[in-house]
């Protein structure tokens, strides 16, 4: 057993059927993985067998995600534009403009314009996350798959929930 080298919080515990021990084995033996905004647990010690099963049962919870990504945000339609969708929210400004404003120079940005005068206004946004914490790889992967970018930027910014309840 891996030693904890951290204070522990609580512990977490969970029924293990017959039926699931029948799948897992020797729950004793079980290693757990933390990830963001989840655990996963698997045997400590895998056969080729065991990984490739884990593999295929990892598969489709990523299934079960994405369609709740896409159930959430929708398929782009003809009036959307990824690439512009990315660039809104990329504002950038150099630090000493940032400084001058009081904004910390890592804040997400937002702009408006004053339609009289056609002034661009950039201030530090009032949300967490949008388009630009979604890493590379995984935003080509939606795009490439038909995401909608605008919907998806719009579940982020709003945190509303889109699994589960």
């Amino acid at each position: 057993m891996k030693r904890l080298e951290q204070a522990v919080k609580g512990f977490l515990c969970l029924p293990i059927t017959e039926s699931a021990e029948r799948k897992i084995g020797d729950v004793g033996k079980l290693e757990a993985t933390i990830i963001k905004s989840g655990v996963v647990l698997t045997k400590s010690e895998m056969t080729a067998m065991d990984v490739l099963e884990t593999i295929d049962g990892l598969e489709e919870i990523l299934k079960e995600l994405y369609n709740a990504l896409v159930g959430a945000t929708g398929i782009c339609c003809e009036d959307c534009d990824p690439d512009e969708t990315e660039d809104a929210v990329a504002i950038k400004l150099p630090e000493f403009i940032l400084e001058d404003a009081g904004i910390p120079k890592d804040a997400k940005l937002c702009a408006f314009t004053t339609e009289a005068s056609g002034e661009v206004t950039v201030m530090e946004a009032e949300y967490k996350h949008d388009l630009t914490d979604v890493p590379e790889d995984m935003l080509k992967l939606l795009k490439d798959i038909g995401v909608c970018l605008s919907c998806l930027n719009e579940c982020l910014m709003s945190e509303r929930i889109i699994y589960g309840k």
